[in-house]
């Protein structure tokens, strides 16, 4: 047990690409996994919750592309305060996280200069705010930078519906004035999901609906996913590893194309762009110290070459990593 412990450390090492890998192998929204640390930008409050170090966004394969390393810092009592830097972002001056029991704030501000194409400047900045209330948990958000701007609502609490334990809300809009034609945006879902416990196991049931409206210079089109389904699982393998899965199923219930020009769907064509896909990662966890990877099924259906690396295009050497320490 002691040699297999040491190779899957070091084959976790030696995956190329860094991302909140735990969230991703679960399905990529942090709102389903209130405890975390992802939830920090879309509920800031949660920033009251957790000290840690992070770091994510290592490309071992190739160190000289845009992949690199992100980094984070979370730390404090009563009072708390954070720090991150991003790979690649060479615009944002600063990006400083704040709290103080249970409210959470998000503050960045980006600012570039380039004496050759004053087209290319950049200034702009984002403020997130959250805060914890009888009736859930709230998170705000504004975005601007030159010629477009974001804003976004998120909104998570208890709601005790057929076999659901909580819901989740999220409304987003956005604008781009920047290129040949404008380009606005507006997303709208809500999602009711549940954690069952199974002994060894934490299994997450959510199902949902998804809006959104587009419009793309002389193009718009509206979409419906009903239902937006997904389930994921945490199994513990050892008290040190975790197996982690995903399932989900998208259903495109409706689709208004104006004029099909981009071909996104075709009015009446309700199937299109809908599709299961699925996902697996491990965890391992020594403690204060903590390592989590996404990986392909090649590793339960060809582990030796996988493991070893002899098979080059196996996703272990493309899978996303999160290294951390709590305190």
């Amino acid at each position: 047990m002691k040699n297999v412990k040491i190779i899957l450390a070091g084959v976790a090492v030696c995956a190329t690409l860094f991302a909140n890998a735990r969230i991703d192998a679960l399905g990529g929204d942090s709102g389903f996994w209130p405890g975390d640390r992802d939830n920090n930008s879309g509920f800031p409050a949660t920033i009251n919750d957790h000290g840690y170090v992070e770091l994510e966004g290592v490309n071992w394969t190739d160190p000289n592309t845009t992949n690199g390393v992100n980094a984070s810092i979370l730390w404090g009592d009563a009072t708390k305060w954070g720090f991150s830097w991003d790979n690649g972002d060479n615009d944002t001056w600063f990006n400083l996280a704040w709290g103080n029991g249970d409210m959470g704030l998000n503050v960045a501000y980006r600012s570039s200069t380039d004496e050759s194409n004053s087209a290319a400047d950049v200034s702009g900045f984002s403020v997130g705010y959250g805060q914890n209330f009888d009736w859930g948990e709230l998170g705000v958000g504004f975005e601007s930078n030159d010629d477009d701007s974001e804003y976004w609502v998120n909104w998570r609490g208890d709601l005790d519906a057929w076999v659901f334990e909580s819901a989740k809300v999220s409304f987003k809009m956005d604008e781009d004035d920047s290129g040949i034609v404008d380009v606005s945006n507006t997303t709208l879902s809500f999602d009711l999901f549940t954690h069952l416990d199974a002994g060894g196991a934490d299994v997450l049931f959510g199902f949902g609906v998804d809006y959104e409206s587009h419009d793309v210079g002389t193009a718009t089109w509206t979409e419906m996913t009903l239902p937006s389904a997904i389930v994921a699982v945490e199994a513990a393998l050892t008290d040190w590893a975790t197996l982690r899965a995903h399932v989900e199923h998208d259903y495109m219930f409706s689709c208004d194309n104006s004029d099909g020009v981009l071909n996104v769907c075709t009015d009446g064509d309700t199937n299109a762009n809908g599709g299961t896909t699925y996902g697996f990662g491990l965890g391992f966890d020594w403690g204060q110290v903590a390592l989590d990877m996404q990986i392909d099924e090649t590793l339960f259906t060809d582990p030796v070459s996988t493991i070893t690396g002899q098979d080059h295009d196996a996703s272990l050497a493309s899978g996303s990593v999160t290294l951390s320490y709590t305190f």
